[in-house]
């Protein structure tokens, strides 16, 4: 259950984006819900959603998966890791690195390039979002300077979903059955 119950009324806005989410997922997205207590914030996260998470990109879409799953589990969003990982299947992409993300750096399951993104993911999840140059130097050896630009805006996208839905203890709705790990402590 989370924090605060979502308003009385629900804004136009707010039906009209959960129309669109229970045709695509079956069900509501309680963020949602929860944003209608400010009239514009549903139209706003439709569009965030919209142009940021489901926009065709050149980085590759795995690499976009694990990136953005690897800060729902740093910043323990329940929500975000159940529905990250119902995406990750619907588009056939390996769950079995989804699911050890958090142990990139010693699981061999993972290639230098996914490597390179999830260090730069997991550093700009980090408070003050500071990338040390080795960093930065690994994943320009891996991606273009546009699929870095992309790789930033899903973390920073993934970011602000995680610091809506964890503080309000959104729960997971079940997409997928995932067990939530704990959340690695953060700087």
């Amino acid at each position: 259950m989370a924090r605060i119950n979502p308003p009385v009324r629900e804004p136009w806005t707010e039906k009209l984006l959960t129309f669109f989410l229970i045709r695509r997922f079956g069900k509501p997205f309680p963020a949602v819900k929860l944003l209608g207590h400010h009239p514009r914030y549903p139209f706003a996260y439709g569009v965030l959603s919209s142009t940021f998470g489901l926009a065709k990109t050149k980085l590759p879409q795995d690499i976009k998966r694990l990136a953005t799953q690897l800060v729902a589990e740093l910043n323990g969003c329940a929500f975000c890791i159940d529905l990250g990982l119902r995406f990750a299947q619907d588009e056939k992409l390996n769950t079995e690195k989804l699911k050890y993300v958090l142990e990139f750096e010693t699981r061999p399951l993972y290639t230098p390039s996914e490597r390179a993104a999830l260090s730069y993911a997991f550093e700009v999840t980090q408070v003050g979002a500071r990338v040390s140059n080795e960093t930065f130097a690994e994943l320009k050896k891996h991606f273009s300077e546009r699929e870095i630009l992309e790789l930033t805006v899903a973390v920073a996208t993934e970011n602000f979903y995680n610091r809506l839905n964890a503080p309000l203890e959104v729960e997971s709705q079940g997409f997928c059955a995932v067990p939530l790990g704990k959340p690695q402590q953060t700087a």
